[in-house]
C-alpha cells in the first residue's frame, strides 16, 4: 500500500511559477497532431495510450508498469520529478493516467485545472519547439491494490452495508444501455458535476461545494467507495477528486461497465 495524500488539480497561475522549477515536467498528453500546432512553452508530448491496456475482449486491464517506466525514461522523466498532466477540455487522458501511476505508487501527479482550454484561453504563452531530454531514471516497482476492484469483489460486497458503489456515467448513457442500466443500488453522480462550467473552458469545483454534493447524495467517507464508468476514466477523474477531498478508501473499477454488461447484465 502506497501512501494516501493526493493533490490533484494545479491552476493555471499556478502552473506559470512552478514552470521555473526543473523537477516540474509537464506532460502533455492530447494528439501529437495538436501538440505540434501549439503547446505549453516546455512540455513534453506523451502517447496516452502507454496508460492503458485491453485484453481480448476489450476489457480494461493493469497495464505493463516496465512499458510505462522505459517510455517515461525516453522521455526524461526522473522519480523526483513532479508531473503536472495536461489535456485537451475535461482531463480524461490525464485522469486515467494519474489513477495508473497511483496505482503503481508514483503519487507526484498533478492535472492542469481548466486543461489546455482554459490555458489558451487565457493567452498564455504557447510554443511548437520540441525539448529533447536526457534518459531519466524512473521506476515503478510496487503496486497498490487497495484502490482497484474486481468484478468478483463487486458481486461479493452487493449487499454490503460498508460499500457504495457510484455511477459516473451520464444519466443519458445509463437510460440508453441496452442491458441493465447500472450495477445494483449504484450511486449516480455524473463526472462533470465535479465541474463549474465556464463559455471555454471547466474547472473544478470548490472542496466545499463537491463535499456537500457527496453529503446529499450521501456518499460517505467512513465507507469503501466503488467508483465506476464505461470503461474507467470518467471514474478515474471522481477517484482522484474524491481523494483529495480525504476519502480514505476510494477504489476504481477498471473493467468498468463494459465488464460488467458482459458478464454480469
Amino acid at each position: 500500500m502506497c501512501g494516501n495524500s493526493v493533490h490533484t488539480f494545479v491552476s493555471t497561475e499556478a502552473l506559470l511559477s512552478l514552470m521555473t522549477n526543473s523537477n516540474c515536467k509537464i506532460l502533455d498528453l492530447r494528439d501529437y497532431s495538436k501538440f505540434q500546432k501549439g503547446h505549453i512553452t516546455g512540455a513534453i508530448h506523451i502517447d496516452n495510450s502507454i496508460f492503458v491496456e485491453q485484453n481480448e475482449d476489450g476489457i480494461n486491464v493493469i497495464p505493463d508498469c516496465k512499458i510505462i517506466a522505459n517510455y517515461l525514461n525516453q522521455k526524461g522523466i526522473k522519480n523526483e520529478d513532479i508531473l503536472i498532466l495536461v489535456d485537451d477540455v475535461f482531463n480524461l487522458n490525464c485522469s486515467i493516467a494519474a489513477w495508473t501511476l497511483h496505482y503503481f505508487c508514483f503519487r507526484n501527479v498533478i492535472l492542469l485545472d481548466g486543461a489546455f482550454s482554459k490555458w489558451e484561453k487565457e493567452n498564455n504563452e504557447l510554443s511548437t519547439e520540441e525539448i529533447q531530454l536526457e534518459r531519466g531514471d524512473f521506476t515503478l516497482d510496487k503496486q497498490d491494490d487497495t484502490i482497484l476492484i474486481s468484478k468478483e469483489e463487486i458481486i461479493m460486497n452487493l449487499n454490503s452495508d460498508d460499500f457504495i458503489f457510484v455511477d459516473n456515467r451520464s444519466e443519458y448513457a445509463i437510460l440508453l444501455d441496452q442491458q441493465g442500466g447500472n450495477i445494483p443500488g449504484a450511486i449516480h453522480f455524473w463526472y462533470l458535476d465535479l465541474f463549474e462550467e465556464y463559455p471555454d473552458y471547466f474547472i473544478i469545483k470548490k472542496n466545499e461545494d463537491l463535499i456537500g454534493e457527496m453529503n446529499v447524495r450521501e456518499i460517505n467517507k467512513d465507507k469503501t467507495i466503488i467508483v465506476y464508468c464505461e470503461s474507467a476514466p470518467q471514474s478515474a477523474l471522481v477517484y482522484l477528486a474524491l481523494k483529495e477531498l480525504g476519502y480514505p478508501d476510494v477504489r476504481l473499477y477498471l473493467a468498468g461497465y463494459d465488464e460488467w454488461r458482459l458478464n454480469c447484465g
